[in-house]
C-alpha cells in the first residue's frame, strides 16, 4: 500500500509538471523582473527559471495531498485504480461526463460573470491582455492540470483533513471547498500585480468572484467524483471561455 501510495504521488507531480513546462509556451511579464536579475540572465533562461516556484509548489502540494486525501474523505479514483491494475473505464467515464457538464456550466458562469462586469474592468483587461498571454496549452494544462494539484489535491485536502476531526462530513466538506476557492481566487492576484501597479477595486472584485465561482464547482466535483473529474471539469471551464473570448463581441 505504501508503494502504491508513493507512484501515485509521483505520477500526479508528473501531471503538475506537465503544467508547468507548459507555461514555456506562454508569454511572461519579465518587465516586472528587477532590472538587475534581467541582465544576469538571457529571456529564454528566466522563462526557465521562472518555473521553479510552481514545480516547489506542486511538489509541497503533493506531499500533503498523496498522504491525506484518502483520510479526509477525498479520492483519485482512476489513477489509484490503474496503479492498482484494476477496471477503471466506468469510473473514468463518469468522470469524464460530470467534469464536461460541470465544467461547461463553470465556462458559462464565468463568461455570465465577465460580461457583467463589461465596460467597469475593460481598461483593467486591456492591460493584463497585454501583460499576460497564456497558450491555449497553458491554460489547458496548467489551470486544469496543476492548479487542481495545488489548490484541491493540496490545499482542500488539508484543510478537509483537519475539517473533518472537528465538523460533520458535509460541514467540512463545504468548508474546505470554500476556503480552497478563495485561495485559488487570491493566487491569481500576484500576476495581476506584475501587470499593473494599481489595480482597480472592479478588477479585485471581479477577480475574486469569478474564480471563487469557479473554484466552487471544481471543489464540489472533486469531493463528489474524484480529483480527475475536476481537473477535466477545470479544462473544461476554459474551453467555454475560450470559445465565449471568439465568439462574444468585446
Amino acid at each position: 500500500m505504501k508503494n502504491k501510495k508513493l507512484l501515485l504521488g509521483l505520477v500526479v507531480f508528473l501531471l503538475g509538471a506537465i503544467g508547468v513546462l507548459s507555461l514555456l509556451t506562454s508569454e511572461l511579464p519579465l518587465d516586472a523582473i528587477p532590472p538587475l536579475v534581467r541582465e544576469r540572465f538571457t529571456d529564454t533562461q528566466l522563462k526557465w527559471l521562472s518555473l521553479l516556484n510552481p514545480l516547489m509548489l506542486v511538489l509541497i502540494m503533493v506531499c500533503i495531498g498523496t498522504p491525506l486525501h484518502d483520510r479526509a474523505g477525498l479520492k483519485v479514483p482512476t489513477l489509484t485504480g490503474w496503479l492498482q491494475g484494476t477496471p477503471v473505464g466506468s469510473v473514468f467515464a463518469g468522470q469524464v461526463k460530470a467534469g464536461i457538464v460541470f465544467g461547461a456550466v463553470a465556462g458559462v458562469l464565468l463568461v455570465g460573470i465577465s460580461l457583467a462586469f463589461g465596460d467597469a474592468i475593460a481598461a483593467d483587461q486591456e492591460k493584463l491582455a497585454a501583460g499576460i498571454k497564456p497558450s491555449l496549452l497553458s491554460r489547458f494544462l496548467y489551470g486544469g492540470i496543476t492548479e487542481e494539484i495545488l489548490i484541491r489535491f493540496g490545499m482542500m485536502t488539508l484543510v478537509m483533513w483537519l475539517a473533518v476531526k472537528v465538523l460533520p462530513a458535509t460541514a467540512a466538506a463545504w468548508s474546505s471547498i470554500a476556503v480552497a476557492s478563495l485561495l485559488f481566487a487570491l493566487g491569481h492576484l500576484p500576476a495581476v500585480f506584475a501587470v499593473i501597479a494599481e489595480p482597480s477595486a472592479m478588477l479585485y472584485t471581479y477577480i475574486l468572484i469569478g474564480n471563487i465561482a469557479g473554484g466552487l464547482v471544481f471543489g464540489w466535483l472533486y469531493w463528489k467524483k474524484g480529483l480527475e473529474a475536476a481537473m477535466i471539469g477545470h479544462a473544461m471551464a476554459h474551453v467555454v471561455m475560450v470559445s465565449g473570448e471568439r465568439l462574444l463581441p468585446g
